[in-house]
């Protein structure tokens, strides 16, 4: 199975439990954006169009035939039990208002307001910088009037055509710097517009940063010191308890276990010994693949640097027993705590920093190291610390 299969098998997992959701749905305009994200991100994972309702479809035969009707077939059969399905298409685009600052003149935003049966439904936030499409928001009524208490936006209603047209240019040029959320709204938009599905979107292989050697080694060799007596001690009984319930998720194709290994640069075969289990624990710490992970996701893991890790790890380790669970903002305490680093991260980057944290914390459940409730194990302070050298000390550096 390779590392693509394992993110299809994953994502479609949390696709049919996700299909619950369509039973407490009130509006047409909230199930178009369910069915926009569920084939975005289908076809993020190369996934042949016209395949994923067939995957869904024991599950749910509704959100079935909702994916089919937004990739061009007909609209799922009424019922009484989804009254959102009457809505479906039936949306009619009543004003346009486009946004723009003075200071940014290459910057457009447009609010299309979406009426339903005589009544103001929702509205799509379309943003455009030099031509291109950067953002795709959908939402709720009531967005113009927001725009209109600012005093950093001007908001003034123009024509429709002229405000579609400024949207279809744009999508006939490529696309590189839409967030995940706005590329899953692209399907919802092109058929709002009633236009040949968008085939522009340009996906970049990014390169993996250069270490620098001598960050990773100084962060070694600080843990090493502050964390010298558990270094040197034995593995307790729950590590070997780890590396066998590790290795049956690999021996079971589990996606997040496999995905692990991808991240560590390890083959789906390797050996589920202790070596392999300590790999995937600091997989993170010095990720050699995450190419299968979104540019959001990308960019924010690659952004922490090893002094990061070096706070997080040295707070886990030493966390008290009864430590409230553990999320990306305990990260970031532990490193604006740990003594041995001289600076701290600032209450404004403090969110990104916690966030990129949590795009990983199921790295540590997968390996043992926290329980399911967020607690550090016992297995999971003597893994921390090994791992933690081990991923610097074998990292590729300039």
């Amino acid at each position: 199975m390779t590392p693509l299969d394992n993110f299809q098998k994953r994502y479609l997992e949390e696709l049919t439990a996700a299909t619950a959701v369509l039973e407490s749905l009130e509006s047409a305009a909230q199930a178009e954006a369910w069915a926009s994200g569920a084939v975005a991100e289908w076809r993020a994972l190369a996934g042949p169009l016209g395949a994923l309702s067939s995957h869904v479809a024991d599950s749910s035969a509704v959100a079935a035939a909702l994916i089919d009707w937004f990739e061009g077939g007909p609209a799922p059969e009424r019922d009484g039990e989804h009254q959102w399905i009457a809505g479906l298409g039936r949306h009619q685009l009543t004003r346009v208002v486009q946004l723009s600052q003075p200071d940014a003149p290459d910057e457009v935003g447009l609010i299309l307001e979406y009426g339903l049966d005589g009544e103001h439904d929702h509205d799509l936030s379309v943003s455009i910088e030099r031509g291109h499409l950067v953002g795709i928001t959908i939402g709720p009524p009531g967005l113009s009037e927001e725009v209109d208490a600012s005093d950093e936006l001007q908001a003034q209603e123009v024509e429709v055509s002229g405000g579609l047209e400024l949207i279809r240019a744009a999508l006939e040029l490529p696309i590189t710097e839409l967030s995940a959320t706005s590329e899953a709204n692209i399907p919802l938009l092109v058929r709002r517009l009633g236009a040949e599905p968008v085939t522009t979107t340009t996906v970049e292989s990014k390169p993996m940063p250069t270490r620098d050697r001598d960050d990773d080694m100084w962060c070694v060799e600080v843990l090493q010191s502050a964390l010298r007596t558990q270094l040197g001690a034995a593995p307790p009984d729950s590590v070997g308890a780890a590396v066998a319930a590790f290795g049956e998720l690999l021996n079971a194709g589990d996606p997040d276990a496999l995905t692990l290994l991808e991240v560590a640069g390890l083959d789906n075969d390797s050996p589920p010994d202790l070596d392999t289990l300590l790999a995937a624990v600091g997989a993170y710490v010095a990720p050699v693949d995450l190419s299968a992970h979104s540019a959001d996701a990308f960019d924010a893991l690659t952004l922490l640097e090893p002094v990061d890790w070096l706070g997080a790890v040295l707070g886990l380790v030493r966390s008290p027993q009864d430590h409230p669970p553990i999320d990306g903002s305990a990260l970031v305490t532990f490193i604006n705590k740990a003594p041995e680093i001289t600076t701290t991260i600032s209450r404004r980057e403090a969110p990104p920093v916690a966030w990129a944290f949590e795009q990983m914390l199921f790295a540590w459940e997968t390996t043992g190291v926290l329980t399911d409730l967020g607690a550090v194990t016992e297995a999971g302070r003597w893994l921390l610390g090994q791992a933690f050298v081990r991923a610097l000390s074998l990292a590729p550096g300039a």
